[in-house]
């Protein structure tokens, strides 16, 4: 029992340690304030939030080496701003493409509601019987057999239009 208490008691003076992260804050390029646990891009104004102090490399320019004297390996690799360029480029398109793929998916749910819908209705119209609507009252108007007709050639075309069967 004593062995367990110090091993509880060991973990729980631990604990406050281990959950020394860093938290960075920053205002994106449409000025909302961000939080994070990921350090923002090097060229966005940065405030470190408790945890770990950052370590900030220092920013001393590499000596340029002639066009001439670079070898075949240093000319492959890129400068680090247009890296850092490429990355902001390609957060940008992947934001893009998921705003996107959400609006897709918006229109493929309202298509589905929209052909449930006009299943419902046609069903509604195959059925017969006495088939009313409600106007403005909150009475029942009951249809005549020309309106059924029309009502079942639109519910139809919108089947048509809206399922894809």
């Amino acid at each position: 029992m004593n062995k367990l208490l110090w091993i509880m008691l060991s973990a729980l003076v631990a604990l406050p340690i281990a959950a020394n992260a860093e938290v960075y804050k920053w205002k994106d390029k449409d000025g909302n304030v961000r939080y994070s646990d990921v350090p923002p891009p090097s060229n966005v104004r940065q405030e470190s939030i408790g945890g770990k102090k950052p370590v900030t490399p220092a920013a001393t320019p590499a000596p340029a080496a002639p066009a001439a004297a670079v070898s075949g390996a240093d000319a492959k690799k890129k400068p680090t701003a247009s890296l850092e360029g490429e990355a902001i480029k390609r957060q940008e398109q992947a934001e893009e493409d998921k705003k996107k793929s959400e609006q897709k998916e918006a229109e493929l749910q309202i298509k589905q509601q929209n052909c449930t819908t006009a299943k419902a209705a046609k069903q509604n119209y195959q059925q017969g019987g006495r088939i009313y609507k409600m106007n403005e009252k909150g009475e029942r108007e009951y249809e005549n057999d020309a309106s059924i007709a029309r009502g079942l050639e639109q519910a139809k075309k919108d089947v048509e239009q809206y399922c894809e069967e």
